[in-house]
């Protein structure tokens, strides 16, 4: 006989005072009443035994997969959120099946054939057949071991990418071979539970390859065998009568619920949505309509991984709870808060919003997503993962500050900083479980939202000391409290909601509180002020600051930057963030040429929906990002590269931030070479290039592409050899990577037709003066020669970008 049970029944909970108070209104539930499905744990057959009681069979219900442990690497984490949908268990003959209806195509307001007809325009799926074991009184006992104990989160699938999901956490190589062993899985009946609006199941699978890759051997004990565990959860959906989903407006800032709304009319675009948010509904309705503050029916509670040390934990509750007071713009008080997850409860259990603690091998990506249900936007829980290293980088950043500090050392100590920083992005992974997309315009508003990324704003005192009192924002901004206002303000009927809506948005408008998500805030974008990492009134501002403190942290930089008694070889990746420290700020200054400026406009709203950037100003960017690239700005000092020498046996070449061709000497030139490239590769974006042709075609006097290639050749090819050999080797850096770019941007057969012309018309004028150079340097004379060869297997039509020597750009971890 077997030593444990055959069957394991999950746990019914009993709930104690504090964990009811924890409860959200999704799971809102009476003490005592019973669960409304259960699932069984046969060991001995290894199955998934659900029990699925009178009156449960053909009720849509919330299905939500968590991983609950990672990889390790970013690809895969503990608390990353899965596929989430609405499934319906229907009994056919001797089977129960779970059906999951299309929610992305609707037709909300025909009639019943309408919709039926939009319904049967577009499959439904049925993702499980589960046999029926037992018939008692209408309760059913099925096989659900095909829905459980299978791979529904997609780990294989992840395992195959292999990569990374964001930013620069370490990656291992891709395979295509993982599968899931059922015979090395289980279920863990620990936390395998129910309650009366949710069933938990856990289930631990180990998924195989034939084909393991080296280096995986440091995420897994066995690269050829790794186990991981994904949680279920079902939940009761939330009644839909006491919710009113919002309908989605892009000037709200929200991430959204969208569908194909299939009863819309022929003026219509058949686009439908609303945006996703929590229930918050006033306790008393009459002291809310008076203008008084007061508290929902259930506030919005998130909880606290126990994993998460000293001392982020009060960081993560302290940043968390600056929502609170932004509620009360929306008329609410105490709806927001962040407290202890109670003793003995599951993080992965659907009733707790979860802030967890996420480790892995390197830097990464936090990230703060949700669950909604899809009939409504309304959101039902969070789980939003910190990523454990982002304070090294932080500490990395501070560090570098330390030589150029003097004996009294930084304004602010590492801790501080950190934890400043920590604060900030509590609350911007917090914003997006609210319902809030990324403002990357907030930093140009006097830093007005959380959820822009924050470059630490670093001054100059008036000693020329570096000042991080500022670094951060302690505190939400004015984006925040207006986003909150357009999401969570609660009105009691359709019609004030409409006019209620609209007023809080002319409020904005005419207080040009503004919004621009991610879409627009890459390296090709079109707006100065919406960029990532970069902090400034404008970029003009920005690029002053950081290249006067970066200049300021250069000359200071020595080994001060690491404690005592550690490797000398930590100086790389602290001098990367000193040498880089400007690099947001030129990417933000590049946007100018070409630039427009531009807002969400709707028709009547009094918003302007084009401004071309002045001239003036573009012309003005395009000299300031030359003057970047300038040699002796590019060059590093040479006690600096002096100071830095291979990494030691024991510690991770992954810490040498700034790799060149070099081996064990630092290569300057190379990283001079990379912020070259970076430059000239922003200046002469496809896109860029492109707004500056659409732009002259209908004004005179703007700027010209053929006058930015021109401005590039004359300040790199036509720039007089300095008498430093380091900046003579950094000028050559610079032109090498004007030549490729312009090379690059020539042979872009995605480019508009004028903007190869203009490119290969500045080459032939390259061509030229490169025959007509003077020459008295050997190594000169070497690099000219190798860039006509270049040009003239270009011109030959046998040009091949990667045969071309060209500088790598650094890539640093997410500040």
């Amino acid at each position: 006989m077997p030593s444990a049970p055959l069957f394991r029944p999950i746990r019914l909970f009993a709930a104690t005072a504090v964990a009811l108070q924890a409860l959200s209104p999704l799971v809102l539930q009476a003490q005592g009443e019973a669960p409304f499905l259960r699932v069984r744990v046969d060991d001995t057959r290894n199955r998934a035994l659900l029990e699925i009681p009178a009156g449960q069979l053909n009720k849509d219900v919330l299905h939500t997969v968590t991983l609950a442990t990672g990889l390790g690497n970013g690809a895969l984490d503990r608390g990353q959120t899965g596929p989430s949908g609405i499934v319906r268990l229907e009994r056919r003959g001797n089977r129960v099946l779970m059906v999951r209806d299309n929610w992305t195509v609707r037709a909300p307001n025909g009639d019943a054939a309408n919709q039926r007809a939009a319904t049967e325009a577009f499959p439904r799926s049925i993702v499980a057949s589960m046999p029926i074991e037992k018939d008692t009184a209408g309760t059913l006992i099925v096989d659900a071991s095909s829905v459980f104990l299978a791979d529904a989160y997609g780990v294989a699938d992840g395992l195959r990418a292999g990569g990374s999901a964001g930013g620069t956490a370490a990656s291992a190589p891709g395979v295509g071979s993982y599968r899931l062993d059922v015979a090395r899985s289980y279920l863990d009946p620990e936390r395998t539970r129910a309650f009366p609006r949710n069933a938990e199941v856990h289930a631990v699978l180990t998924f195989v390859t034939d084909q393991a890759v080296r280096g995986r051997g440091g995420l897994a004990p066995d690269a050829r065998a790794m186990t991981f565990e994904q949680h279920h959860s079902l939940i009761v959906l939330p009644d839909t009568a006491g919710y009113t989903p919002r309908q989605y407006d892009p000037r709200f800032g929200y991430g959204g619920t969208s569908f194909f709304d299939l009863s819309k009319g022929f003026d219509g675009d058949y686009r439908g949505g609303f945006i996703n948010r929590w229930r918050l509904v006033p306790k008393d309705p009459a002291a809310y309509a008076r203008g008084e503050l007061v508290e929902p029916v259930t506030p919005i509670t998130y909880y606290l991984d126990p994993g998460i040390p000293a001392p982020y934990r009060e960081a993560f509750r302290e940043g968390g709870n600056w929502w609170a007071k932004v509620y009360e713009a929306a008329g609410f008080k105490n709806a927001f808060r962040v407290l202890d997850l109670p003793a003995g409860a599951d993080p992965m259990d659907a009733r707790y919003s979860m802030l967890m603690w996420v480790h892995r091998s390197g830097p990464g990506p936090s990230v703060g997503p949700s669950y909604s249900d899809p009939r409504t936007g309304e959101i039902v829980r969070a789980v939003v993962r910190m990523d454990a290293w982002r304070s090294l980088i932080d500490y990395n950043i501070w560090a570098g500050t330390v030589p150029a500090s003097g004996s009294s050392g930084p304004t602010v100590d590492a801790e501080a900083f950190a934890l400043a920083r920590r604060r900030q992005h509590t609350a911007h992974e917090i914003g997006h479980t609210l319902g809030l997309q990324h403002n990357y315009i907030a930093s140009a508003q006097n830093r007005s939202s959380v959820m822009d990324y924050p470059f630490p704003l670093i001054t100059l005192d008036a000693s020329g000391r570096p000042d991080l009192r500022n670094a951060y924002r302690n505190g939400p901004g004015a984006w925040d409290t207006l986003a909150i206002r357009l999401g969570y303000t609660w009105f009691p009927t359709p019609a004030a909601e409409r006019t209620g809506l609209a007023a809080i948005m002319a409020d904005g408008i005419a207080k040009n509180v503004r919004f621009i998500n991610d879409t627009y805030a890459n390296a090709n974008g079109s707006n100065p002020l919406v960029t990532r990492w970069e902090e400034g009134s404008t970029p003009f501002e920005a690029v002053q600051r950081s290249a006067a403190v970066r200049r300021v942290l250069m000359n200071s930089f020595d080994e001060r930057a690491i404690k005592p008694g550690e490797p000398m070889a930590l100086l790389n990746m602290r001098f990367a963030h000193v040498y880089l420290h400007h690099r947001y700020s030129l990417e933000a200054l590049s946007k100018y040429i070409g630039g427009m400026d531009f807002t969400f406009a709707l028709r009547g709203d009094g918003q302007t929906p084009t401004r071309i950037v002045p001239v003036a100003e573009q012309r003005k960017a395009l000299n300031q990002l030359l003057d970047a690239i300038a040699p002796k700005e590019l060059t590093v000092p040479e006690k600096v590269q002096r100071l830095i020498p291979p990494p030691p046996p024991g510690f991770n070449t992954d810490q040498t931030w700034i790799e060149g061709s070099g081996e064990t000497m630092f290569d300057a030139i190379t990283l001079g070479g990379g912020l070259a490239t970076e430059v000239i590769g922003y200046i002469l974006d496809r896109e860029r290039a492109a707004r500056l042709v659409h732009t002259a075609a209908s004004d005179a006097k703007a700027l010209t592409l053929s006058e930015v290639t021109d401005a590039i050749v004359r300040r790199t090819w036509g720039a007089a050899l300095p008498a430093n050999p380091a900046e003579r080797a950094m000028l050559r850096a610079s032109q090498r990577a004007a030549l490729d770019m312009l090379l690059d941007l020539a042979g872009d057969g995605r480019a508009l037709p004028d903007v190869r012309a203009a490119a290969m018309h500045e080459l032939r004028k390259l061509e030229t003066r490169l025959a007509r150079a003077i020459v008295t340097d050997d190594m000169q004379r070497a690099h000219i020669e190798t860039a006509r060869v270049d040009l003239d297997r270009f011109f030959d039509g046998d040009d091949q970008p990667t045969r071309r020597p060209r500088f790598p750009v650094i890539v640093l971890p997410w500040p």
